[in-house]
C-alpha cells in the first residue's frame, strides 16, 4: 500500500517543481493561429485593430502561433530606421495571460530584418508595468505583468523595431502568443497529473 501511494504522490509532486521553474513554458499558441497581412503606412507605423475593433486572440495550449505578414509596399522603410507597430488585442478566451512574446522570423535569406528597441503596454486604456527580456534582438518575451490580461480585457502593445539592420524592409514575419498567468497554467496542469495518478492507484 505504501508503494502504491509513494507512486501516486510521485507525478503531482513532480508537476509541482516543473511548473515552479518553467510555467512559461506551458500552454503557448492560439486557438485559430491566425496568419495575417499587415501594411506599413506613413509615419512608418503598423496599426492592427484599434478600441473599438480589437484583434480577437484565445489562447490555446495546443494550437500555433500568430503569425503576422507586414508589407511595405510604399518603401516608406527603404532607409530603414524605427518602425511603430501598434497592436490592439482582446482576449477572448477563458484564460488570463501573465505574458507575451514576439518572435521576429529571418527572411528567405536568413537575415533577421530588424531588432526590437522599446515596448510599452496598457490594458482597457491603462498603462502597466512588465518586466522586457530580449530588447535589442529579434525575440522578446514581455512577462511579470502587474495586471492581469482577463478574459474580455483589451490589451494595447506598442512596440517599435529598428530596421536600420537591413537597407529595406518589404516584408516582416512575426510570431507571436501569450501564455497563461502561472498559477492557472500550474493549477491545470497539476490537475491533470492528479487524475492521472488516481487512475494508475486504482488500476494497481
Amino acid at each position: 500500500m505504501y508503494a502504491r501511494l509513494s507512486r501516486s504522490l510521485f507525478a503531482p509532486i513532480l508537476a509541482v517543481a516543473v511548473f515552479s521553474m518553467c510555467s512559461a513554458a506551458f500552454a503557448q499558441g492560439t486557438a485559430t493561429g491566425p496568419v495575417t497581412t499587415h501594411t506599413v503606412d506613413n509615419g512608418p507605423i503598423v496599426l492592427i485593430g484599434d478600441p473599438t475593433n480589437p484583434f480577437s486572440i484565445d489562447l490555446d495550449p495546443n494550437g500555433p502561433p500568430w503569425t503576422k505578414n507586414i508589407i511595405d509596399p510604399n518603401l516608406l522603410m527603404i532607409n530603414g530606421g524605427i518602425l511603430d507597430i501598434v497592436e490592439t488585442i482582446i482576449n477572448v478566451g477563458t484564460e488570463p495571460w501573465l505574458d507575451w512574446h514576439e518572435h521576429i522570423l529571418p527572411d528567405a535569406t536568413g537575415v533577421v530584418p530588424g531588432i526590437w528597441v522599446n515596448v510599452n503596454m496598457s490594458i482597457n486604456g491603462n498603462p502597466i508595468g512588465f518586466n522586457a527580456v530580449g530588447l535589442n534582438t529579434a525575440n522578446l518575451w514581455l512577462d511579470t505583468f502587474t495586471q492581469q490580461v482577463l478574459p474580455g480585457d483589451i490589451l494595447e502593445i506598442h512596440k517599435q523595431l529598428d530596421a536600420s539592420p537591413t537597407p529595406a524592409l518589404f516584408t516582416l514575419r512575426i510570431e507571436e502568443y501569450p501564455t497563461p498567468e502561472p498559477a492557472s497554467a500550474a493549477l491545470l496542469g497539476i490537475g491533470s497529473l492528479l487524475v492521472l495518478a488516481r487512475r494508475r492507484a486504482a488500476s494497481d
